[in-house]
């Protein structure tokens, strides 16, 4: 009898921690974290922008030495001092650029010639000098160039000959299709977690699915198809398509004293974007030059290295494609937030922004871009991370960016935050980009803006490849050197009322936003923050 009272306690026991145990699994209810309004940082106490305790002075821009290697390709040298020179003597930069249209599937390119960076590294037998060569070499690209860096002690011509080959005729013949796809493919499953789903996402919404910038980058159905006839089709009509231009050290140090100071000599005397024999012969001395280069004849569009026939074609080519491909954004005034559905994720992703260029973009369009991407963006000092971060303590992160590309400009601020932040901190970013159209900012905050903007360009030029990176936006951009460092002298004289004007020009209350999270968890108080925001499900390709 004692024993079957036990044994029926023991179930009771039993059953009751099991019902606790289940009830203890079930989700608790959310506490969401209620909205305020914006909170802006003192700029009473800094100093005025202009005495001489905070004056910067404007680096100038340095064009560098150019001399015609071809009708399409162009060989670039600045002067280097012995420090630079123990840094960056032994540096080569080969960057192909296509100002008008965008570069049909970049990433498969880049992976084509990694797999051929491998393949050549593996299979033939090399030097320790041309091992070292290739282990430097490093690959860039955006959707209007692409280019292939090399940093090691060989010669000159050597390292041109290593970077050239990647544009060989048969240059992709022999890399493995099947990695190549599986790598693309896996990317786009890290994306997920990286963000670049949602960085796809977002950009087909701001910029309209029908935009270059759309088209020509994680393809699937290009990838799905993808061939060893159809890989070296793209790369010989991408060849044709670019313009080329090669970054060098101003001498070899390999080369003799005599010669060395003979090149160092004649480069002086020689004026930028003129070709003659002397130019001709200085530059047999710091490339070689492959076989198709010089018989290939190159798109006509991209032939000619003048930077007034490129404004003029490319501001064509960005009104034709601004006029084409935004109009389903552009025209909208609709405020809708976007959701990419994320069940059981802890954290929500935002993406807000906005198109900013129009078909006539000047220089005070990327002025303004910049300088509202950077009062709002701009890391620790910016009022987004100040307010969001620094006060309320609703993100790791967040920033601004402008995106000032040919065929578009655009602004853009991103930061993700924990689920029960999510509705806080999107009302968040949206109450700021209003602010900016409603109220001044103080004089302070737009010269601390400035300063910051100008340090962000000196960095980049002392920086890796930072001349050459910033000279390749200057000849995208289609403007002269004066021209490219007229916006930062603009930017010193602006004035509250004109930063409120120009703010005023654009649509800050209502920008495209795209948010990756639970949408059943978030959605409701989204609803409850934002009422007059329709909420959208998005589904990523």
């Amino acid at each position: 009898m004692k024993k079957s009272h036990s044994i029926l306690w023991a179930k009771i026991i039993g059953l009751a921690v099991f019902i606790c145990s289940q009830q203890a699994c079930q989700h608790a209810p959310i506490s969401f974290t209620p909205a305020q309004p914006p909170n802006l940082a003192n700029y009473n106490d800094l100093p005025v922008f202009g005495s001489e305790k905070v004056q910067l002075p404007l680096s100038a821009i340095v064009s560098p030495q150019t001399m015609s290697l071809t009708t399409n390709s162009f060989l670039h040298q600045w002067s280097l001092t012995a420090d630079s020179f123990a840094q960056q003597g032994h540096q080569l930069y080969l960057v192909g650029i296509s100002t008008q249209t965008a570069i049909a599937n970049p990433d498969i390119i880049i992976a084509a010639f990694k797999q051929r960076q491998k393949h050549m590294a593996n299979t033939q037998v090399l030097t320790a000098v041309q091992a070292a060569c290739y282990d430097s070499m490093r690959f860039r690209a955006s959707l209007h160039s692409i280019g292939i860096s090399i940093n090691c002690m060989a010669t000159t011509k050597l390292k041109s000959e290593l970077l050239w080959q990647f544009w060989d005729n048969q240059a992709v013949n022999e890399v493995n299709i099947a990695t190549i796809k599986r790598n693309l493919k896996l990317n786009k499953h890290i994306g997920a977690f990286t963000g670049s789903e949602i960085d796809l996402a977002f950009r087909k919404q701001l910029l309209g699915s029908q935009h270059p910038y759309n088209q020509n980058i994680n393809n699937n159905a290009v990838i799905d198809e993808l061939t060893h006839s159809s890989l070296s089709a793209l790369h010989t009509e991408l060849r044709q398509q670019l313009q080329w231009h090669l970054f060098a050290p101003q001498f070899s140090p390999q080369l003799t004293n005599t010669k060395a100071q003979t090149l160092k000599a004649n480069t002086l005397k020689t004026n930028s974007l003129k070709t003659n024999s002397s130019k001709t012969q200085i530059a047999q001395h710091v490339t070689s030059l492959p076989s198709w280069l010089l018989t290939e004849k190159p798109d006509s569009s991209h032939s000619a290295f003048d930077s007034s026939a490129q404004t003029s074609a490319q501001t064509s080519a960005k009104a034709s494609t601004i006029n084409s491909s935004t109009v389903e954004t552009s025209t909208a005034k609709d405020k809708i937030l976007y959701i990419i559905d994320a069940p059981d994720t802890v954290q929500t992703q935002v993406r807000i922004g906005l198109v900013t260029a129009t078909a006539d973009a000047t220089v005070q369009d990327a002025n303004t871009c910049q300088m509202i991407a950077a009062l709002l963006g701009r890391g620790y000092s910016g009022r987004l991370f100040y307010d969001l971060r620094e006060v309320r303590g609703l993100s790791y992160g967040v920033y601004g960016r402008c995106v000032n590309a040919p065929l578009s400009q655009y602004m853009y601020f991103y930061g993700s935050t924990a689920l029960e932040n999510s509705s806080a901190f999107i009302k968040g970013m949206l109450d700021h980009l209003s602010l900016i159209t409603e109220q001044n900012a103080s004089q302070n905050e737009i010269n601390a803006t400035v300063t910051y903007l100008q340090g962000k360009q000196q960095l980049s030029l002392d920086s890796p490849f930072g001349k050459e990176s910033l000279y390749i936006r200057q000849l995208l951009s289609g403007q002269t050197t004066a021209e490219f460092s007229q916006g930062m002298k603009q930017l010193q004289q602006l004035t509250p009322m004109q930063l409120l004007q120009q703010a005023n020009t654009l649509s800050l209350t209502t920008p495209i936003v795209v948010l990756r999270g639970d949408a059943d968890k978030i959605s409701a108080d989204l609803q409850q923050k934002l009422p007059t925001w329709e909420l959208r499900q998005l589904q990523p390709d």
